[in-house]
């Protein structure tokens, strides 16, 4: 069977300006939708074990949600490309050949997820194409040199592609003109049960990885590879959130449950996510070197998504692939060091089933 691809008006920006999404199907078996605005995920319907397709992924049923007061005031970035750096950065700075540079501010006193107007908030140029096996949709995005302070004129593609087993992967390409890093990620939040309004401590969760990082109490890696064996960040067995999550441990308390990097041991079938009652299944598998992983901790009812429900505590769970976050302050962990001539390339594949 051949995936199919139609795209529609989502909506328009308060500056006047049409989104566009873009709608990738699979009968019976998957139909996901992502729209230019921040290259998001907003829309991902899978069948449970009886057939019954549900959506499973936060977010919004029009464009108006994604640009309220109250979701933006929460840094939530649900189902959006975020860049140039995933995650935060000590002291909100780095430095090549000698010079320090500054990063924007946006949360407070920490820059987030790529500062002020991330990629998240950029409308991305679509091109979608089809080959004899998929369907899918290139986006692109020149970030120029000094923007949010970083150097280099960078130009990015993020490729959102649908195969007709039914496998969605994401993966990035970028270049740039001056030495800088990134280290960009999706951040979707799932919820395999189809029902917003319950949390995801009744999904199964496995991570093959034997190490996590533990963070300080400004969320940022301290440095230290820490072998999970013993705490609540071993999931090499599959195991119900629940089950760990409510474990007293200081790194849990920190973050208000799991925000944590697992260091992967190996690319495919990195993790999987299990929601026993549906049957539905989500397996993981990437060329990253970690996967943050984000229960969904501050998640506080503070605005309505879907259907109104107002998203509360532990309502999804985000399985974020990238570099170890913070890498740029800690030489042990893996470089995100991007030098002209050379091509950024990362690559994520999702895999959907019933058991």
């Amino acid at each position: 069977m051949t995936p199919s691809l139609e795209s529609k008006h989502f909506g328009t920006t308060p500056n006047g300006e049409d989104i566009t999404l873009f709608t990738f199907s699979l009968e019976n078996k998957i139909r996901l939708s992502v729209m230019d605005y921040g290259a998001t995920w907003t829309h991902l319907f899978i069948p449970d074990r009886n057939g019954k397709m549900e959506d499973v992924v936060l977010g919004f049923d029009d464009f108006d949600g994604y640009v309220q007061k109250e979701y933006l005031e929460n840094y939530c970035y649900i189902g959006s490309t975020v860049g140039r750096i995933a995650g935060r950065i000590t002291d909100n700075q780095f430095t090549l050949d000698g010079k320090t540079f500054h990063l924007l501010k946006n949360q407070g006193d920490i820059h987030l997820h790529g500062g002020m107007e991330g990629w998240d908030k950029k409308i991305w140029k679509a091109e979608p194409f089809e080959t004899e096996n998929s369907v899918g949709v290139t986006f692109f995005y020149q970030s120029v040199d000094g923007e949010e302070n970083y150097p280099g004129t960078l130009d990015v593609w993020v490729t959102y592609t649908l195969d007709t087993e039914g496998r969605m992967e994401i993966s990035y390409k970028a270049i740039t003109d001056q030495k800088t890093i990134i280290n960009p990620t999706n951040h979707t939040y799932f919820n395999l049960s189809g029902d917003f309004s319950e949390n995801i401590e009744d999904h199964e969760f496995t991570v093959n990885a034997d190490h996590f990082l533990p963070m300080n109490e400004k969320s940022l890696p301290i440095g230290e590879l820490s072998h999970v064996a013993g705490t609540p960040f071993d999931f090499r067995k599959t195991t119900f959130i629940k089950e760990q999550i409510h474990q007293k441990n200081p790194q849990l308390q920190l973050a208000g449950g799991i925000d944590h990097c697992f260091v992967l041991n190996q690319p495919e079938d990195c993790a999987i996510l299990y929601h026993p009652e549906s049957g539905r299944k989500l397996t993981l598998s990437t060329t990253e070197p970690g996967l943050q992983v984000y229960t969904g901790n501050y998640l506080n009812k503070s605005f309505k998504g879907k259907g109104g429900v107002a998203y509360g505590k532990r309502a999804a769970i985000c399985l974020e692939t990238q570099h170890f976050p913070d890498s740029c302050s800690h030489d042990n962990f893996p470089s995100i060091l991007l030098l002209p001539g050379e091509v950024f390339q990362s690559r994520t594949q999702f895999e959907f089933s019933v058991e």
